[in-house]
């Protein structure tokens, strides 16, 4: 992902993601940026403040578009989530005698967390689908 700059109340901020250290270490929660009418790096597509921009940092999406808003603050935006997730993840390699899909129950403030553990350790089990899970079945441990 290379670095992002923003202003903030005149000041320029400059953050960049470092892929090489620990994915938990570098979670952070930043505020959404702002429209200031006078800065010309942030000026968005509709007065809202959302809009649509190129993907120009990952391969696997390099060239499409992706949507930005201004989100509801924190606690907000939590409270709507769903209690869980489910992760269905594949494993389709050579050293299995039939493609293998396993699902995972995952509470929603710990999504990030396990995504980024599989990503790093998931080897041959690839992210499958995802979607929301209000209420996990009993034998996951979690309800």
């Amino acid at each position: 992902m290379g670095g992002a700059e923003r202003r903030r109340g005149g000041e320029s901020e400059s953050t960049t993601v470092d892929t090489q250290s620990s994915v938990f270490a570098a979670r952070a929660v930043h505020e959404p940026p702002r429209h200031d009418s006078g800065d010309p790096l942030w000026v968005p597509d509709n007065p809202d403040g959302s809009g649509w921009a190129d993907v120009d940092w990952v391969s696997a999406v390099r060239g499409s578009r992706y949507h930005y808003r201004h989100g509801e603050p924190h606690p907000e935006a939590q409270a709507v989530l769903p209690p869980f997730y489910r992760v269905v993840t594949r494993l389709d390699t050579e050293r299995l005698h039939a493609p293998h899909e396993n699902s995972y129950y995952v509470p929603s403030e710990r999504l990030a967390d396990f995504l980024a553990e599989l990503i790093l350790a998931g080897g041959a089990e690839a992210i499958w689908h995802i979607e929301p899970c209000h209420e996990p079945p009993a034998e996951s441990h979690l309800g």
